[in-house]
């Protein structure tokens, strides 16, 4: 795998605007010459050279953790657990065929497909169009179609002079995830290996099917399922799929409520050092969060909540607590974030090596003690 240069880079227009079709770092057997590769990508801002060398990406399961198959009439396929996996294990990773600007609505995207496809190789070929097409073929052709239906989010390096740009990246793998909102999984983009990663966000049984989040799933039903109509289907998954109106409403107070934590509740730092505050004021309110993730399915911001409480712990100086909770942040973090991983890690090895370990539980002692004895008046008032 070798970086791009400019005999793999070529000039496009739409009108006015100028673009570059350029080969992805990556190659697979099916390339045939220099300008055919694994992935074409169509840019439309000056991105930084890639590195000559990428890194792999994380290493598959041996057997796959995943297979493919027919997830019900309205689905078609979808991904599916092959056997147990815990929280935090990495599923699979994935490397795109085509990269494009994420703009859906844009009226070039036609041309640039068959724009794309001539540079991309048989075998990337072969699994674009294998994948699934929400978009009537009279109005979108086949590849548009595929990749509109499909599309994730990835982020390539600018220059520091450009706006920072969003790409869609259609990936022959991930892509097959079918959506909910209630996620048991999370996609995680990597640029030094080109690739996603899919993380488990909680435990995931054998047979059971894999989502993906396809639209803001903070988002009232209403609005959800609005926003999902441009794939063709209406979301019937267990946080869609309600008895009535007021298991609507509580279920969409509940996300409002998430979503807008940071700025309703107290937070672990201000709390740390205000001794006016009751000593579990944190616990209790992360507590109270972590219910309505696992109410809503939304297992994707579990880990600030789980990361308050066990530093909560730690400035309370209680080892057993802390453990229990930090293992939880490990866990949850050894493949989508190994530096709050190994952050942690270090302090379950040693809880003191934290800075403030215990500060709370000194500051109270002290402060108890501090008290002026309360005088009792025990005479008789008559």
């Amino acid at each position: 795998m070798g970086g791009c240069d400019d005999s793999t880079t070529t000039s496009w227009a739409y009108g006015t605007q100028a673009f570059r079709i350029q080969n992805a770092p990556i190659s697979d057997s099916g390339g045939s010459s220099a300008t055919v590769t694994a992935c074409a990508m169509l840019l439309d801002a000056p991105v930084i050279p890639f590195p000559r060398a990428l890194l792999p990406p994380p290493q598959k399961s041996t057997p796959p953790a995943f297979y493919i198959a027919n997830a019900g009439p309205s689905k078609g396929a979808g991904l599916f657990a092959a056997c147990d996996i815990p929280a935090g294990d990495a599923i699979l990773s994935d490397r795109p065929v085509a990269v494009v600007p994420s703009n859906v609505n844009a009226p070039w995207k036609r041309e640039a497909f068959d724009a794309l496809l001539p540079r991309i190789s048989r075998i990337s070929r072969d699994a674009l169009l294998a994948l699934a097409n929400c978009k009537p073929l009279s109005e979108y052709p086949v590849v548009e179609g595929i990749a509109l239906t499909n599309a994730i989010q990835v982020h390539l390096p600018v220059s520091s002079s450009a706006a920072p740009q969003e790409y869609g990246g259609v990936f022959p793998t991930v892509s097959r995830a079918n959506h909910s909102c209630g996620l048991n999984t999370a996609v995680k983009w990597d640029l030094s290996s080109f690739s996603v990663t899919l993380y488990a966000l909680r435990p995931v049984r054998a047979g059971e099917e894999i989502h993906i989040q396809y639209v803001d799933v903070f988002a009232p039903r209403a609005e959800r399922r609005a926003q999902l109509a441009r794939y063709g289907f209406e979301c019937i998954c267990p946080h869609c799929d309600l008895p009535d109106a007021d298991a609507v409403a509580r279920s969409d107070a509940a996300r409002a409520e998430l979503r807008d934590w940071r700025h309703l509740h107290p937070r672990f730092l201000p709390w740390s050092t205000d001794m006016c505050r009751a000593d579990d004021d944190i616990i209790v309110s992360n507590l109270r969060a972590l219910a309505l993730v696992k109410q809503e399915g939304l297992y994707g911001m579990q880990v600030p909540f789980i990361e308050e409480i066990a530093l909560s712990y730690a400035v309370l100086g209680d080892e057993l607590r802390f453990r229990e909770w930090a293992q939880q942040v490990v866990d949850l973090c050894a493949g989508q974030d190994p530096e709050r991983a190994s952050k942690f890690t270090g302090w379950m090895a040693e809880p003191q090596s934290y800075k403030e370990w215990g500060w709370r539980a000194k500051q109270r002692l002290l402060l108890d003690r501090q008290k002026p004895p309360v005088d009792v008046d025990i005479s008789i008032p008559w």
